[in-house]
């Protein structure tokens, strides 16, 4: 392993570089996949309150894979609408007709 040793300020100056990149990205993201209802991009909360789950049930649900995220700059994750309703499609359960 190789260490390499860079000037505080340089750093600092890279890292505010990157964080500029990174939020112009995520904005031009955002406007080219949100072009219907369907495209819609949910807060953690509200792809929850969808779901019926709590906020902490929804993060394993990402953590495991199951769920797709954006996360923008900042760390705020967003979940698109779309991928809230197939996620509900794929995990239905008929009820038995024994009721």
């Amino acid at each position: 392993m190789q260490t390499i040793e860079i000037d505080k300020e340089v750093f600092e100056s890279m890292v505010k570089s990157m964080r500029f990149l990174h939020s112009i990205v995520s904005r031009i993201w955002r406007q080219l996949h949100t072009h219907d209802e369907a495209d819609k991009w949910l807060t953690p909360y509200a792809a929850a309150n969808i779901l019926r789950i709590t906020p902490r049930q929804l993060q394993t649900l990402k953590a495991n894979g199951k769920l797709g995220y954006f996360q923008e700059a900042g760390g705020n994750c967003l979940f698109r609408a779309s991928d809230i309703a197939q996620f509900l499609s794929d995990n239905r359960l008929e009820a038995d007709d024994c009721l």
